[in-house]
């Protein structure tokens, strides 16, 4: 039996920037950025959904210089907040492009996420579901006696539809508070509606899918 992987919390305050002028008024705000991603992802399952039914989403990632393979938990609400499980791994770039291209199976690498789905729902065929791009900006801000890492993201979709959000995350929940009092803040500052995005960029992408 395999020993009980690391499973991190992932908290996280997700805001729906609604437009590519609330996007570009964020942007001038926050100034130069330290680094700019581009992420091209992938969610996978069975054709039955055997992943989903387990309470879990596949993801694979190529960024800039590195690839990922995350599996992460349905969502939970705590305040304007939002706490996943995930279990991560990183992989080669070229891997990462092989398993998203279906030209390698990413059910057969030798990764704690996949060893520990295979324990769970078995050695199982999947397919890929939604597959996006993301472009995100990142920015270290200080709020209270902290520096968090704001990302900003523009996500284009399948159907060619384009969203634009804000991402923060907490190393715990006792700081909720002060961060969105303060984000709170600023998005009144620029006349930014302050929206919480309650759904994953992969809710939405099988929506776009009208999976």
């Amino acid at each position: 039996m395999l020993k009980s992987p690391q499973i991190n919390h992932e908290i996280e305050i997700k805001l729906d920037l609604g437009s590519f002028t609330n996007y570009l008024k964020l942007m001038g705000f926050l100034g130069q950025t330290e680094k700019e991603e581009r992420h091209l992802n992938a969610f996978f399952d069975t054709e039955d959904r055997k992943l989903s039914q387990a309470g879990w989403a596949l993801r694979v990632r190529a960024e800039n210089q590195r690839g990922l393979i995350t599996i992460k938990s349905i969502a939970r609400e705590s305040g304007s907040a939002f706490i996943r499980q995930e279990v991560e791994a990183e992989i080669n770039r070229s891997v990462a492009l092989d398993i998203l291209a279906l030209q390698s199976d990413v059910m057969e690498q030798p990764v704690l996420p996949i060893e520990y789905l295979i324990e769970k729902v078995g050695r199982v065929d999947v397919m890929i579901l939604v597959k996006f791009e993301n472009i995100r900006q990142k920015k270290f801000f200080r709020i209270g006696d902290f520096n968090y890492l704001l990302e900003i993201d523009k996500t284009e979709f399948g159907d060619g539809s384009v969203d634009y959000e804000l991402e923060v995350e907490l190393p715990d929940i006792s700081r909720l508070e002060t961060v969105d009092d303060s984000l709170r803040r600023i998005f009144s500052s620029l006349a930014i509606p302050y929206e919480i995005q309650t759904e994953s960029k992969f809710s939405r992408a099988l929506k776009r899918a009208k999976l």
